[in-house]
This record gives structure tokens, C-alpha cells and sequence, in this order.
């Protein structure tokens, strides 16, 4: 009898960790799936794992982030132009291993690529009136990417998705 029941428990663990094996597989081939799929990356909603993510943010306009085993889509301003205008963007990027890019989607759900991989400098990018979401991009990455964005016009709010629990605020 208690063989039984000793062979039952040990069958439902199994079962629970095949379950458990299968659905983090699943999960993290959608995630690395969404690299080339601009039907993903333009949902509202986010799909991503990072192994590890630190990084700092001075302000609602300045992020310092490093990262590891990125995988998905993770958006990290939301921009209001309340008209037509043009933002600077200054960034730093390094990617020591994998995929990652720097996406902007307008308000038409349109993506643009503002940097791909490692690339340093600063781009100057019109904004159309209406909410604009600048997100990364990975797939299997790590690096670090430095991004600060210029708003001489003074047209946007700026709002950061920094994930308060993962980012350290400087004042």
C-alpha cells in the first residue's frame, strides 16, 4: 500500500517537472522569436526574460542599463508629442554576444530601427503627434546599452518604463 502511494507522488513530481521543462522552453522560443516578427513587437504589451539586469536611470530621459540572457521585447519610454517635432537620441551601445536592436513604434504602429548591435553616436528622429514607444529588442544578448534622449522643443512627456525594481534612481 505504501509503495502505492510513495509511486503516485513520485509520478505527479515527474509529471509537474516535464510540465515545468516544457512550458520554459515554449515561453523562451516565443520570446526569442519576436527578434524579426514586427507583429510582436508592436503589441502595446511586453514579452521578455533577462538572466540579469542592472542599470540606472538619471532622470525620465536617461537610461544606463546592463543586461544578460535578454530574450523579447521590453519597452522603455513612452512619448506624448503633443505635435509634430524632433527628438535627439545620444546613445552607447555594446552587445558582447546575440541579437539586439532599438526599436521606435509611432503612433500608426509603424517600427522604425534606430540602432542595431553595438553602435555608438546620436540620431535626430521626428516624432508625429501622438503616443511614440521606444523598446529593445533582444534575442539570447548580453551587453550594455547607455541611451539619453533631447528634447529641445520641449513637444513630449516622457515616460519611463524602467521597472522601478530593476533600476537603482539617481536624483
Amino acid at each position: 500500500m505504501k509503495l502505492k502511494l510513495r509511486n503516485k507522488i513520485l509520478l505527479a513530481i515527474c509529471i509537474l517537472i516535464i510540465l515545468d521543462i516544457i512550458i520554459s522552453f515554449g515561453f523562451n522560443i516565443w520570446q526569442k522569436n519576436i527578434y524579426n516578427n514586427n507583429y510582436k513587437i508592436v503589441q502595446q504589451g511586453d514579452s521578455y526574460t533577462y538572466k540579469n539586469k542592472t542599470g540606472t536611470q538619471n532622470s525620465s530621459d536617461e537610461i544606463d542599463l546592463k543586461y544578460s540572457g535578454f530574450s523579447g521585447d521590453d519597452t522603455i519610454w513612452i512619448l506624448n508629442a503633443h505635435k509634430d517635432c524632433e527628438i535627439t537620441l545620444d546613445y552607447n551601445s555594446t552587445v558582447n554576444s546575440g541579437d539586439f536592436k532599438i526599436v521606435l513604434i509611432n503612433p500608426e504602429k509603424e517600427i522604425e530601427n534606430i540602432l542595431e548591435g553595438t553602435a555608438q553616436g546620436n540620431k535626430t528622429i521626428k516624432l508625429t503627434k501622438g503616443e511614440c514607444r521606444f523598446k529593445i529588442v533582444g534575442r539570447n544578448t548580453d551587453g550594455e546599452v547607455k541611451l539619453s534622449i533631447i528634447d529641445e522643443s520641449k513637444n513630449i512627456d516622457i515616460s519611463s518604463l524602467s521597472h522601478s525594481n530593476l533600476f537603482s534612481v539617481k536624483s
